[in-house]
């Protein structure tokens, strides 16, 4: 019985640390101000390109860190050098489950961010889109992805939303999920 007790405690232990941000992730975060972009890991890089192949870790507690984080992927993806609709925390060298999705869906169109997000199901219906990504800048290519998806994630606030997403924010939001499934919109090929 103290066997299974210590082995369920030491599965839950590191779990739990697999979700904390390590030092280097807290690092490169506080390297710049709020609102300083990032640098965008690009395909062209070896060591990007490898951090950009792999599965992104979950997020765990919500601290100031993810804040400041989402504020600076915010300026990223904005910036006019680089412009885009949606960012992940990997294509910043963050390998952890945030994404920012620029919500057409909504009025003023606003950045959402999405912390842990799961795509629950998908529409039958398909539409064919030329897509492009700030960490493959040259490339465009054709892309066929479901019209619509019900997707569960956490906001910055805490609040678990799960809703359904259509259009174009929902196929940025898949593209975006692709990132941290290691996954990129030149692999639909």
């Amino acid at each position: 019985m103290n066997k299974i007790l210590l082995l369920i405690f030491c599965l839950v232990f590191t779990g739990l640390q697999a979700q904390r941000l390590s030092r280097e992730e807290v690092s490169l975060i506080v390297s710049g101000r709020a609102d300083a972009k990032m640098d965008v890991t690009l395909v062209t890089n070896s060591a990007d390109s490898l951090l950009l192949r792999k599965k992104a870790k979950r997020i765990g507690r919500v601290d100031d860190n993810v804040h400041f984080l989402a504020k600076r992927m915010l300026e990223t993806v904005q910036n006019p050098d680089h412009a885009g609709v949606g960012i992940a925390a990997p294509q910043v060298g963050i390998s952890r489950r945030l994404i920012l999705v620029q919500r057409f869906d909504k009025d003023e169109k606003p950045f959402e961010a999405m912390i842990n997000p799961v795509i629950i199901s998908y529409s039958d219906s398909l539409c064919d889109r030329i897509e492009g990504c700030l960490s493959i800048p040259v490339i465009r290519q054709n892309v066929t992805r479901p019209y619509s998806l019900v997707l569960k994630y956490k906001t910055l606030e805490g609040k678990r939303i799960t809703e359904k997403i259509e259009g174009f924010t929902a196929r940025i939001v898949q593209h975006e999920v692709d990132h941290l499934n290691g996954i990129l919109f030149v692999d639909y090929e």
